[in-house]
């Protein structure tokens, strides 16, 4: 399990095997070939190097993996991970849409609504 900090540095959620659980441990989202779909094969947005940003390109959150980068706060010291509860069948997801990974906007959304759609 892999923490995920929004834009204070708190962790939020949590990515385990292309799955994106939230702070309750309940499966929220899924990562396929970089995108960010919802279990309703809702497009969310995209994941690039430890980035998580919006349809729009903006930042919504980030991963360890992406930490070095001195635009983004420092995370907080990571609770224990829960135990990942099995997901659904993950759904086929559309095609889609482009999403620009250059822009170090912060996105206002809360994780959770973000994670709404």
């Amino acid at each position: 399990m892999e923490p995920i900090f929004n834009r204070h540095g708190q962790t939020v959620g949590w990515l385990f095997n292309g799955v994106i659980y939230d702070r309750k441990n309940c499966y929220r989202a899924f990562i396929r070939d970089g995108n960010i779909f919802t279990y309703d094969a809702q497009h969310l947005g995209i994941m690039y190097q430890g980035i998580l940003r919006d349809r729009r390109g903006q930042c919504i959150a980030y991963m360890d993996e992406a930490s070095a980068d001195p635009r983004l706060p420092i995370p907080e010291i990571t609770p224990a991970p829960p135990i990942p509860t099995i997901p659904s069948a993950t759904p086929i997801p559309p095609i889609p849409p482009k999403v620009s990974h250059t822009s170090y906007h912060w996105n206002p959304l809360k994780w959770e609504f973000f994670l709404d759609g």
